[in-house]
Formats: C-alpha cells, sequence, structure tokens
C-alpha cells in the first residue's frame, strides 16, 4: 500500500517534461503530496536511494525511441535496490523555442535534455537539415536559459510552458510527432499492492543446461496467475554470452500472495513491482 504525504522527486523544475509527468502521477496518486527537484537525472535517484525522498518520476519507455536504457538499467541490474510504485502516461507535445525575434532559418544549434531531443530528432534532421543537435546533461530549463542568453541562432525543446517561464517563443509546436512516454515512480522500499494489475519482475537468465526453460517457466507460472506480458526488455549482462538481464513487465488482475509463491521457485528473479494502475 502506498503511503500518503509522499515527496516525489524529479527533474529540472516547474514546466520541464518531467514536471508535467510528475504532476499527472500525482493526479492519479495523491498519496503524492510534494514535488522536490533536482538538477540531473542521476541527482533524482541519488535522492531516493539516500531516502531524502520517497520516489522519483523517471521515463521508462517512449513510442518514438522504445525503452529508456539508462532507466531500465537502474532497475533491472542484479543487486538494485529500486522498486516501481506508480506509473503514468505523458504526452510529451515538444516545442522549438527560441529567443524573442529569432526566425527558424537562423537557428544552427537545437539543445536540450536526453528524453525531448530523442523523441524530436526525426523532426528536427528533417525540417532544419544541417543545423547542429546537442544534448545537454542537466534538463530543458538548463536549455532554455542558454537560448535566452545568446544571439538568436540557438533553439531549444521544450514544453510549451517552458516559453513563459523564459521569455522564449514557439518557433514550431508538436514536433515530437505524437509522441507518448510512460513513466514510473521508482522507489527505494516497495509498496505492493494486494490486488495488483501491473507487475514489473527482473532476473538474470542464461540458455545453459542448468537453467533451460526457466525464463519461460517463471512466464507461465505468472500466467496461470492471472497476468500476461506487455514487455520484455532484455539487457546483456556483460558476463557470459546468452546471458541477460531481463525486466519483464505484465498485466492482469490477481492476488500478491500468488504472485510471490508462483516467482518463489525461481531464485534469479525479483519482483520489481506490484502495482494497481490507475
Amino acid at each position: 500500500m502506498l503511503k500518503s504525504g509522499m515527496k516525489l522527486g524529479s527533474l529540472g523544475g516547474a514546466q520541464t517534461f518531467g514536471d508535467q509527468a510528475s504532476r499527472e502521477l500525482m493526479s492519479r496518486y495523491p498519496e503524492f503530496a510534494e514535488i522536490v527537484y533536482s538538477q540531473t537525472a542521476e541527482e533524482v535517484v541519488d535522492s531516493v536511494l539516500e531516502g531524502r525522498i520517497a520516489a522519483a518520476c523517471i521515463p521508462e519507455q517512449m513510442t518514438n525511441t522504445g525503452f529508456h536504457p539508462r532507466d531500465q538499467s537502474l532497475v533491472v541490474k542484479p543487486g538494485s535496490r529500486l522498486h516501481i510504485i506508480a506509473e503514468t502516461t505523458h504526452e510529451y507535445h515538444c516545442s522549438l523555442l527560441g529567443k524573442p525575434g529569432a526566425t527558424m532559418s537562423q537557428i544552427k544549434l537545437v539543445i536540450g535534455h536526453t528524453g525531448s531531443v530523442t523523441q524530436s530528432r526525426r523532426w528536427i534532421e528533417k525540417n532544419m537539415p544541417g543545423v547542429a543537435i546537442e544534448i545537454v546533461h542537466t534538463n530543458s530549463r538548463t536549455a532554455a536559459k542558454t537560448v535566452m542568453e545568446s544571439d538568436g541562432s540557438i533553439a531549444s525543446v521544450g514544453t510549451p510552458g517552458m516559453a513563459g517561464v523564459w521569455g522564449l517563443i514557439a518557433l514550431a509546436k508538436d514536433i515530437d510527432e505524437g509522441s507518448v512516454g510512460n513513466y514510473w515512480a521508482i522507489s527505494r522500499d516497495p509498496c505492493y499492492s494486494e490486488s495488483p494489475t501491473r507487475l514489473v519482475v527482473a532476473g538474470r537468465f542464461i540458455d545453459a543446461c542448468e537453467q533451460q526453460g526457466k525464463l519461460s517457466g517463471l512466464i507461465c507460472a505468472l500466467s496461470a496467475c492471472g497476468y500476461v506480458i506487455q514487455t520484455i526488455c532484455s539487457q546483456p549482462s556483460g558476463t557470459a554470452l546468452f546471458e541477460y538481464d531481463y525486466l519483464i513487465r505484465f498485466r492482469g488482475t490477481g492476488k500478491l500472495a500468488d504472485v510471490q509463491a508462483a516467482l518463489a521457485p525461481y531464485k534469479s528473479a525479483r519482483l520489481v513491482g506490484a502495482l494497481e494502475a490507475r
């Protein structure tokens, strides 16, 4: 069960993409009472691991580019202390932001944070051939500030609301071409629902004789509990051929006790999340 009054970590500040996703999480899960901002994604995760906040809002996957590799790695790697306690979807609606008076023809560089730039790269390359694209390490607020301090030859990718924060203009709207992201709230402490509608399971499996069939057996065991696969993300373990760390999403209806019993024989598997989708 989720606790009331939780602090939710988010990247950047007001009107960033992370901020908008965080507010959607809060609207679905009112147990989140306050947003705490950090300047970088690493700082957001560290705040969770060090117990300064209850959870952090991070992107899991996007329609345009698929899984978010860094965030998947945070959860799937053996020894990870992170759990998923809530989720929401978010429509990006990326805008190309420029300095007042600037035109698209004078833009030589487009900057932005990882998620928004990758969602918009196809549009930028098609409509602004030859323009350089640069990903900033911090967040989209920093990118917008850089644009405002420039000579007008730099544009950034940001939310429509970001234009008002920094006094910028929208040179183009919806340049992500309808991309939607799924966001997770990750926590150091598990908050399992007794009747989850979403499961996330992590595990390392190898195609060796002593383990052959274990991954398929796990999937069948959870199917018998009432859950079917939504997606599977795999990352190489880096230690053996055909050995991968898997992060598997399931949807369905069942009981937490049955899920835990079904997973018990699979020692390499970890129940990362058992939550109610709202």
